[in-house]
């Protein structure tokens, strides 16, 4: 059967796993004064978050931790682009306003778009975004404030570690596919799995892919599972 390897930025003791991002979480108070936010009445100048990542969520809830006066974000509802994000941001005593429908970004935005009207977002982001979020929200005039939580760093890797011809690569982030390029080029035997639309958009057209069918970890894993026993 076909080799699985999970491409990630963190072990997985589930999969084989290989690790080819650093994700580096930001201290984000300077940034979040910087676009005119007072601490002391945070719900007069935001009255939603926008989260399209765990690990802007990650880097919030740190900072949150390292510094009291950030305390009352966690009061303002979020919306959320997934599910998996969601039971995170609750488990940590935060309000979800919205989970999203569509894993893609641009999906997400559609669906957000009427809910954000005369309202004041702030969006919590990567370095790099591919979705073009925030661009589809200021041109529908949503009044959305941005701070940059977090960025993936590619780390470079040996090419020992090169997955086996026919693997079948597991992707949950764009930027995963990305540093694996980086390092390893494409291998056309490969058969890739995105965890959701927006990593699926990132893919070359000469790469085999599939969705799947649920967007978490564990059912990328199950899915890749069942691919390679149906593939020779």
């Amino acid at each position: 059967m076909r080799e699985i390897v999970l491409i990630s930025s963190k072990e997985n003791v589930k999969i084989k796993t290989l690790v080819v991002n650093q994700i580096n979480l930001f201290s984000i108070k300077k940034a979040i004064l910087d676009q005119h936010i007072d601490l002391k009445n945070i719900n007069q100048h935001v009255d939603a978050l926008i989260f399209t990542s765990k690990n802007a969520f990650k880097a919030l809830l740190q900072n949150i931790q390292q510094d009291c006066e950030l305390e009352g974000f966690r009061d303002i509802p979020a919306f959320v682009i997934g599910e998996g994000s969601a039971q995170k941001l609750r488990k940590e005593g935060f309000k979800v306003e919205y989970v999203g429908i569509d894993s893609h970004g641009s999906g997400f935005s559609s669906e957000i778009i009427p809910l954000l009207k005369n309202r004041k977002p702030l969006y919590l982001r990567a370095k790099k975004i591919v979705s073009g979020l925030d661009a589809k929200l200021l041109d529908a005039k949503i009044k959305l404030k941005q701070v940059i939580a977090y960025e993936n760093k590619t780390i470079i890797l040996d090419n020992a570690l090169k997955p086996s011809p026919k693997s079948i690569l597991i992707f949950t982030a764009p930027s995963h596919y990305l540093a694996f390029k980086q390092n390893f080029g494409w291998d056309g035997s490969y058969y890739a799995i995105a965890i959701g639309m927006t990593t699926f958009s990132v893919f070359d057209g000469d790469v085999e892919a599939f969705v799947s069918p649920i967007q978490n970890i564990d059912s990328c894993i199950e899915f890749a599972k069942e691919l390679a026993s149906k593939l020779p």
